[in-house]
């Protein structure tokens, strides 16, 4: 708790530097609850949000030929604080604190223009570069409680500059692009000659709201040196809990990435794809996946067409008295094929998962997933693991 209130004066502090000079009691701020409190100034020059999110998870796991590997467990998946606010209506600023595995790393830590002429909305700092629909969406709203294999060959969160925009009327699309480089959960990244130019495009020729009906395309591509000339892929068996059941390691210098993305809405089914591509000096990693849900209780997955990606889903009826919540169910097919960079390695999986939105802020979530690596992998059998998790998010 020290650390967490060292952190939130650090960020007031940071924040009043930005103020202006007239000052304004709390009987003057207007107090107001949005899926997460939010504050702000009678004249809107202020603005300032809270919000977090807690993940507890249950694991159990079974393995074929006797092999015992895993263990059955528990563990707070996600543990994080975020303090946001925009001060002068243009200057934002995002802090956010993962908790979870006793330490306390950055995950959003930017400062950022909301309006900045052609450029359109630019963010400095620790923030997710802009490449793949599944990492780019919050882990508060993605279908299943782990991503793809996908993430393991998408670029996450590093430090850069970047530049975000609407492209036609009605947020008919979007275009982002940045410089970043490789950094670690307290944002310090240190190494000559190494960086990665990262893009992405999206376009949503359908959007209905109305009917709820959506279809969206996306394009990434990134360029980058690696690492100490390295580059290691890795996966484990897609529950948290699980070890790694795929991995392979090469010395290249640069690191090509090109992803694609589809999804589609129609009220309460939707479905989602995407395959990414690495290429290295001397070899082709690659990795896809398939997936569709389908709201029992007739909700329908939220999409922002001002970022492209997938938001907050409402229930119709919260759980309680008068309400069931929502009821999604899910099935996810994919596949990671590392086989040029190490033989044998590839792997492929199956996921199940049930959704239950107790209301906008609270789910339980059930995933059956079964993970299979190749024959020849050195990662041994099949493993099948059932994951419960708690979350709550503000």
């Amino acid at each position: 708790m020290n650390l967490l209130f060292r952190m939130t004066m650090i960020t007031l502090l940071f924040s009043s530097t930005f103020v202006s000079e007239e000052a304004f009691s709390m009987q003057d701020m207007n107090v107001t609850w949005k899926n997460g409190l939010r504050i702000s100034s009678p004249d809107g020059e202020v603005k300032f949000s809270i919000g977090g999110r807690v993940q507890v998870d249950y694991g159990f796991f079974s393995e074929q030929d006797g092999v015992d590997v895993e263990s059955d467990g528990t563990e707070i998946r996600r543990a994080r604080i975020a303090f946001a606010g925009v001060i002068g209506k243009n200057v934002e600023f995002k802090t956010q604190y993962d908790f979870a595995g006793g330490d306390a790393d950055f995950k959003d830590a930017y400062v950022g223009l909301l309006e900045a002429g052609v450029f359109g909305k630019v963010r400095v700092g620790q923030q997710t570069e802009p490449f793949g629909l599944e990492t780019l969406t919050s882990s508060k709203y993605i279908t299943f409680a782990e991503r793809s294999f996908t993430s393991a060959i998408s670029p996450g969160r590093n430090m850069g500059i970047l530049s975000m925009r609407s492209l036609g009327e009605s947020d008919f699309g979007t275009l982002s692009f940045g410089y970043f480089r490789d950094a670690n959960g307290y944002g310090i990244g240190q190494e000559d000659d190494q960086y990665a130019l990262t893009g992405r495009i999206t376009a949503a020729p359908i959007q209905n709201k109305e009917t709820q009906q959506f279809l969206h395309f996306g394009l990434g591509v990134s360029s980058r040196t690696a690492s100490n000339d390295s580059v290691q892929y890795k996966s484990d068996a897609l529950a948290h809990l699980s070890e790694d059941i795929i991995s392979a390691s090469m010395t290249t210098e640069n690191v090509d990435l090109l992803g694609l993305e589809a999804a589609y809405v129609q009220g309460p089914l939707s479905f989602q794809a995407e395959f990414v591509q690495s290429s290295l000096d001397a070899a082709e990693a690659t990795s896809w996946y398939l997936q569709g849900s389908y709201f029992l209780t007739g909700e329908s997955r939220a999409y922002k067409t001002s970022s492209g990606i997938f938001s907050r889903v409402k229930p119709n009826n919260n759980y309680g008295p008068d309400g069931t919540g929502a009821i999604e169910v899910a099935l996810r097919i994919q596949e990671m094929d590392l086989e040029e960079m190490l033989a044998g390695e590839t792997a492929e999986a199956v996921s199940i998962g049930v959704n239950w939105h107790l209301n906008p802020n609270a789910r339980v979530m059930f995933n059956l997933v079964n993970a299979a690596p190749s024959e020849n992998s050195a990662y041994g059998n099949d493993v099948t693991s059932f994951v419960t998790r708690f979350a709550v998010n503000f």
